[in-house]
């Protein structure tokens, strides 16, 4: 009789704990089937300093001394991993020599256009490229003159960012960009005058948009 009372409270005791282990079994299968909601990413903008730096036969190389301007990209996530969006960049320079690219002191530029590209995130870096146009204004200003010359912008911008916190990261951006001049010069100045070759750097900060950064 104590024999078989003993057994059935073993028995019972063997049934209660496998129940108590179904609800875990079953909410660990649920979570596996239905992560956490990963969030949306919706896009971000950078914004910091632009050095410019020319080089090749061309009139900027040659003729001007290039000052540290900035730039501001907005990028906004479309089809997955890849981006759109408007950009924007400046920089200054003083003439050095006058004889090559006319009788002005200082010169202004601006870019502004739209940019393509696409996306990785791998762990806490955003590494992306993207191919850009827009317009180019060369503003040139001297002793009581002043006029413009402008071209079309091409350029291409491979970026690197960290991730600092959950919106917000630091960036470096070379950039590679070619300005395809509108400039009526004589033939034997179309190599000095038809365009003008950069290899640009940016650096700065990245704001992030869209709760999908904050689980990344």
């Amino acid at each position: 009789m104590f024999l078989n009372i003993r057994l059935l409270f073993i028995s019972l005791l063997i049934s209660a704990a496998s129940f108590a282990q179904q609800p875990e079994t079953e909410t660990q299968t649920e979570t596996t089937q239905f992560p956490p909601n990963a969030g949306t990413k919706v896009g971000s903008i950078t914004v910091g300093a632009y050095l410019p730096i020319a080089f090749g036969d061309n009139f900027v190389n040659e003729g001007m001394d290039l000052k540290m301007g900035a730039q501001v990209q907005l990028k906004l996530n479309v089809l997955g991993d890849f981006y759109i969006g408007p950009a924007l960049s400046f920089f200054f320079a003083d003439v050095t020599n006058r004889d090559l690219v006319g009788s002005y002191d200082e010169m202004s530029n601006l870019v502004l256009g739209g940019m393509v590209g696409y996306e990785k995130e791998v762990e806490r870096f955003d590494l992306s490229i993207g191919l850009g146009v827009g317009y180019s204004g060369y503003f040139n200003e001297g002793l009581g003159d002043s006029f413009e010359d402008n071209a079309t912008a091409l350029w291409l911008r491979p970026e690197v960012s960290y991730k600092l916190a959950n919106y917000v990261s630091l960036y470096v951006a070379p950039e590679f960009r070619h300005d395809f001049m509108n400039i009526d010069v004589p033939s034997e100045l179309k190599d000095t005058f038809g365009g003008v070759n950069y290899f640009n750097f940016g650096f700065g900060l990245r704001i992030n948009f869209g709760t999908g950064y904050k689980f990344q």
